[in-house]
C-alpha cells in the first residue's frame, strides 16, 4: 500500500446536472441523495480517504449550500482543528467569471495545490458526480511504475457501447496515450483487443507542476472551452506529455467483488445504481468494514416496523417507521414514513417523505418535503402522471421536491 500524503485531492463538484432535473432544481448534481443516507458525492470522496490521501478539496459551485452543509456534518476535523475535507465554492480569484470547464475549475484553485512552501508533488482529481469505489494507491503505483506525468483512469467498454457517449483515449501496446477523440461514433479500439475501447471516467492523477503548467497555457488560449478532456489533455499530447490509461478492471478494492463505476448522469442510470444496492447479491458493496463509505453521523433511532407487512430487499435510513406496508426494492430516505396498506416498488424515497395509507409506488423517485395523500396511485399511468404534474423520463416518475398534491 503506497502512502498518499503527498497527494492532494481535487473533488469536482460543481456540476449543474441539467439531465438530473428536476432533482437538481434544489441542490447541485453531487449532492442528490444516493442509497437513503448518502449523497453522490460521498463515494468519491471516500475513494480517496480509504486509500490515504487526507487533504481533499472539493471544488463547488451551482446551489453550493446542501453539498457544504452535508460536508460540515459529514466529516471529521484534525486534531488540531483542521478539516480532512473542506468545500470550496467558487472564489473568482483569476478572474470575473465562474468555473469554465473543469480544467477552469483547478486553473482557479492552483493555490490549492501549489503555495509559497511549493506544491504536493501529486494531485488525484476526481469527478464527484459518478458512483464508484476505486484504490488510488494503486493507480499511483501504476502511475509511477510507468513514469507517467498524467494518468488518466479509463473504463474498458466496447465500441458499441461508448460510442457516442464517452471522451475515448487512443492508446498504443503499452497503454501510452496517443491520441483522444471526444464522443466519437466508432470509437479507436484498444491495440490487440479488437471490439473494446477505452472510456475516459473523468478521473485524473498529475504531476502538479506539470499540471500548473498545462493549465496556465490553456488559460491564456482564448480559444480553449477550459475542459481537461476537450482542450487539456489533446494539447498535453501534442506536447509529448508522458500521458497512459490506467485501466480500472485492475483496480481491486477490499470487500468489493469486482470494479464498480456508474456514471449516474441521467434519470435511468441514478434510479438503477440506486436498484443495484437492493438486490439479493449487490454488486455494490456498502457494508465492507475493511473500505467503510460511512453516512454523516446523526442522532436518530433506529428504523421501526410498526405492524407486519411484507419486506425485501430495501434499505431504510434510520428513523423511518413503516406500519403494514408491502415494499420491495427500495430506498428509503431518512425519516420516512409509510402507512398501512401503502405499496411501493422499485423506487426511491427521500429523506422525511411520508405516504398515506393505500398508496401504491412503482418505479418513482419522490423528492423531500413530500406527503403523499391516502389513495394516491404513482408509476401506473405515464398521462395520469404528467396531468398531475410530475416528471416522466426513461419509464420512471418523479415526484419534484415540495410538490403540492392540493386540488385547484
Amino acid at each position: 500500500m503506497y502512502l498518499l500524503n503527498d497527494v492532494i485531492g481535487v473533488v469536482l463538484a460543481g456540476g449543474r446536472g441539467n439531465r438530473l432535473l428536476p432533482l437538481t432544481a434544489v441542490r447541485a448534481k453531487p449532492s442528490v441523495p444516493f442509497g437513503g443516507k448518502w449523497i453522490i458525492a460521498d463515494l468519491a470522496l471516500w475513494s480517496l480517504y480509504n486509500s490515504g490521501i487526507r487533504t481533499i478539496k472539493v471544488l463547488a459551485q451551482y446551489i453550493s449550500q446542501p453539498l457544504i452543509q452535508h460536508m460540515q456534518r459529514s466529516w471529521p476535523l484534525r486534531p488540531h482543528g483542521e478539516p480532512y475535507v473542506e468545500v470550496v465554492p467558487a472564489q473568482m480569484r483569476v478572474h470575473d467569471d465562474w468555473y469554465l470547464g473543469t480544467a477552469d475549475a483547478v486553473y482557479q484553485n492552483l493555490d490549492l495545490i501549489c503555495r509559497d512552501s511549493g506544491c504536493f508533488p501529486l494531485t488525484a482529481i476526481f469527478a464527484a458526480d459518478h458512483v464508484f469505489k476505486i484504490d488510488v494507491g494503486q493507480m499511483r503505483e501504476f502511475h509511477d511504475a510507468k513514469g507517467s506525468q498524467f494518468t488518466v483512469c479509463v473504463k474498458e467498454m466496447s465500441t458499441d457501447a461508448a460510442a457516442g457517449k464517452f471522451g475515448i483515449l487512443i492508446v498504443d501496446e503499452k497503454d501510452r496515450v496517443v491520441g483522444f477523440e471526444e464522443k466519437p461514433e466508432k470509437p479507436k479500439e484498444i491495440p490487440a483487443k479488437p471490439g473494446f475501447c477505452y472510456a475516459s471516467m473523468g478521473n485524473y492523477l498529475a504531476d502538479s507542476l506539470l499540471l500548473k503548467e498545462a493549465l496556465e497555457k490553456d488559460a491564456r488560449d482564448e480559444s480553449s472551452s477550459h475542459d481537461f478532456g476537450n482542450d487539456v489533455i489533446p494539447e498535453m499530447i501534442r506536447s509529448g506529455v508522458r500521458m497512459f490509461a490506467y485501466n480500472f478492471a485492475h483496480n481491486k478494492v477490499p470487500g468489493q467483488e469486482g470494479p464498480y463505476w456508474v456514471d449516474v448522469g441521467t434519470i435511468k442510470s441514478y434510479w438503477a445504481a440506486n436498484m443495484d444496492l437492493v438486490g439479493p447479491l449487490p454488486v455494490l458493496n456498502l457494508y465492507s468494514e475493511e473500505w467503510p463509505i460511512l453516512p454523516r453521523p446523526d442522532s436518530l433511532p433506529p428504523a421501526k416496523y410498526a405492524r407486519a407487512g411484507n419486506y425485501e430487499y430495501m434499505l431504510a435510513g434510520g428513523g423511518c417507521i413503516i406500519d403494514g406496508a408491502t415494499i420491495s426494492k427500495a430506498v428509503l430516505g431518512r425519516k420516512v414514513r409509510v402507512s398501512q396498506g401503502a405499496e411501493i416498488e422499485e423506487s426511491i424515497l427521500f429523506s422525511g417523505v411520508t405516504i398515506g395509507e393505500d398508496v401504491r409506488i412503482r418505479k418513482a423517485i419522490v423528492d423531500e418535503s413530500n406527503h403523499i395523500p391516502n389513495g394516491t396511485r404513482i408509476g401506473y399511468s405515464e398521462e395520469e402522471d404528467r396531468a398531475r404534474g410530475f416528471k416522466v423520463k426513461d419509464d420512471i416518475t418523479i415526484v419534484p421536491y415540495n410538490f403540492s398534491f392540493t386540488k385547484k
